[in-house]
């Protein structure tokens, strides 16, 4: 994050950070709240985005911990519950 801040000050990088799910395997719900709350105030601050990846029960998980994702998740909402959630109406079913 502080690469892109700073490459983003310089103007040598985009407005936005994008980070997938994998970074987050392996931390319990108050590592993932003190991630995502400072991480949100920095990209607020310096006007970026930051994209999460992120499974909604590691997301409920940093909720318990008193992280509010309601002002920062936005539509579409991905999902296999149903066909329109789905991206690109494409279910990707992981073989092993």
């Amino acid at each position: 994050m502080t690469l892109a801040v700073l490459a983003h000050r310089d103007g040598r990088a985009p407005d936005f950070l994008v980070h997938d799910s994998h970074l987050f395997d392996g931390v319990d719900e108050r590592q993932l709240t003190r991630a995502l709350e400072p991480a949100a105030e920095v990209m607020d601050r310096e006007r970026m985005q930051y994209l999460v990846t992120i499974n909604e029960d590691e997301l409920a998980k940093a909720e318990s911990c008193g992280f509010d994702a309601g002002p920062y998740v936005i539509e579409p909402r991905l999902t296999d519950r149903y066909d329109e959630g789905r991206l690109f109406g494409f279910r990707f079913d992981r073989r092993t």
